[in-house]
């Protein structure tokens, strides 16, 4: 008897397990289902940079020749590596001074003669002689003023440093006349890479550029500072076109032509081979680190254009933003179509979470379930 009681408390334990079990099971389920029906969410996100892999190279290279012109060339006036600012001296040349005092000569003599015009009108207003003669001494003025302004100019152009950079010593003093006796670097290294036509109305003259040295992990910033206007491809067209012209001027063109090819205007030019993606050159300024020209680099421009899943719109092109008590809240946006793609031009920020496939019967202020 006893035996038979206890084999029914085993029962009776048994029964209890299961259906415990089975109301667990069956709760977990209808929980499941009540997040499976849940809503799916979309995080608005910047849309991904683009990257650019290029060189760097220097914004400026001056080449110093030993200029006969100047003077007696004698040696370079700097170091090998050495920095300098704009404005220091370069080279030293034994100047023919001789030559610009001559020159100065010639200016204040052709001053002198149209000062001397000058009193001659004021005593005969009506001579003709003395209006013509000052029209021709005025002329002989501006020339010998034109004459000293270059010999200055090319005083200055072929010993001073035209911009602040770094030494870079070619042939030094062993320099014949128009060979280069050392060349300049400026300090500002560039990049210069290329973006396709799907990227470049992306982007502007202005924006931030991330960059990164490939061979010593170094971070920086940059900025945009030239986008071309017009695709490489027009530039691999012109040059031929240059190329042609220049070998019409040397089979004896005359005069008029050469001066023409010169200055060429292209019309109609091609816009490249069809099919092909046209690529626009870009250059990357204004580093905040020291680049090695010639150092490979990798460049992102961030961009701050968002996009949409067609999903996360209404018939009304509005969406659901969903707060942080997991309540929606309609809003109106505005946003623009483009080669398949939705973007939003006004009504969200970036980290906004949109409802994606809302009912129909969704109300603005409605608490929702989530499930992702």
């Amino acid at each position: 008897m006893k035996h038979k009681k206890n084999l029914f408390i085993v029962i009776g334990f048994l029964v209890v397990v299961v259906c415990l079990a089975f109301y667990f099971k069956n709760h977990k389920d209808i929980s499941h289902d009540s997040k499976s029906n849940g809503y799916n969410i979309y995080t608005i996100k910047n849309e991904t940079a683009i990257s650019l892999e290029s060189k760097s190279s220097p914004k400026s290279v001056k080449t110093y020749n030993n200029n006969s012109h100047v003077g007696t060339f004698q040696s370079p006036a700097v170091d090998d590596g050495q920095k300098v600012k704009q404005g220091d001296r370069l080279l030293s040349y034994d100047t023919n001074n001789s030559k610009r005092q001559q020159l100065a000569n010639k200016v204040d003599q052709a001053q002198q003669q149209v000062n001397d015009d000058y009193q001659k009108i004021n005593q005969s207003p009506n001579n003709n002689q003395l209006q013509s003669k000052l029209t021709q001494d005025q002329s002989s003025l501006n020339e010998a003023q034109q004459q000293l302004s270059q010999h200055d100019k090319q005083m200055n152009d072929s010993i001073y440093a035209s911009f602040d950079g770094k030494v870079n010593i070619k042939n030094g003093e062993d320099a014949s006349d128009g060979q280069p006796v050392l060349q300049l670097i400026s300090d500002n290294p560039q990049i210069k890479s290329t973006v396709t036509e799907f990227d470049v109305d992306k982007i502007k003259e202005g924006d931030k550029v991330d960059v990164t040295v490939n061979s010593n992990g170094k971070k920086g910033k940059g900025k945009i500072l030239k986008i071309d206007e017009l695709p490489t491809s027009y530039e691999d067209s012109t040059s031929g076109t240059q190329a042609s012209a220049g070998g019409q001027s040397e089979e004896g063109e005359d005069s008029t032509s050469a001066s023409q090819a010169s200055n060429p205007t292209v019309n109609n030019p091609s816009g490249g081979k069809e099919g092909d993606i046209s690529k626009y050159n870009v250059i990357i300024g204004d580093l905040d680190i020291p680049v090695r020209s010639g150092f490979s680099v990798d460049a992102k421009i961030p961009l701050k254009t968002k996009k949409l899943p067609n999903n996360v719109l209404t018939k009304d092109n509005d969406v659901f933003v969903l707060d942080k008590h997991n309540k929606v809240h309609k809003r109106d946006i505005k946003i623009d179509r483009s080669n398949g793609q939705i973007i939003v031009k006004k009504g969200l920020k970036t980290g906004d979470k949109v409802i994606k496939n809302p009912k129909g019967n969704l109300n603005d202020g409605e608490k929702v379930e989530v499930s992702s």
